[in-house]
């Protein structure tokens, strides 16, 4: 079970990589809604950064600090080097080959960016919709 958490978490912490990777916009805007503390269908930059505060521990596996390959079971350790290089590139701030909790949670917030589509550092219902929208269109839906 934490196998699949760690799947699924890899994808959460990293959105931006996972669109690289053949993720699309409504999943994004799936995971960025996940954030949404108070449920009032709007995401604002300090719930994305508290949500992706909650998520460091789902990663930090083995409990030492930080993510590297050290929390990536041996059995996937292939399957994932490729992600797991991705967010070391998008969140290793100092380059030691691991992702420290201040690094993973004030890091590029490119998903954030991404929907928050007039940049006022709230993700508003329309602009979720947009991003499903053009999600849906991309998968020719």
């Amino acid at each position: 079970m934490k196998t699949i958490g760690l799947c699924l978490g890899l994808l959460i912490a990293a959105p931006a990589m996972a669109q690289g990777m053949g993720g699309d916009r409504a999943d994004l805007a799936q995971r960025l809604s996940q954030a949404d503390a108070d449920g009032n269908g709007q995401v604002t930059r300090a719930e994305f950064l508290a949500y992706r505060a909650g998520q460091f521990a789902r990663f930090d596996r083995n409990g030492d600090g930080f993510v590297s390959g050290d929390d990536v079971p041996r059995l996937l350790a292939g399957h994932f080097a490729p992600r797991l290089q991705a967010m070391l590139q998008q969140f290793d701030a100092n380059h030691d080959g691991r992702i420290s909790r201040e690094e993973f949670v004030n890091g590029p917030a490119r998903s954030f960016d991404v929907a928050d589509a007039n940049h006022d550092n709230v993700i508003t219902a329309a602009e979720m919709k947009a991003l499903n929208d053009k999600g849906k269109a991309a998968r020719g839906g």
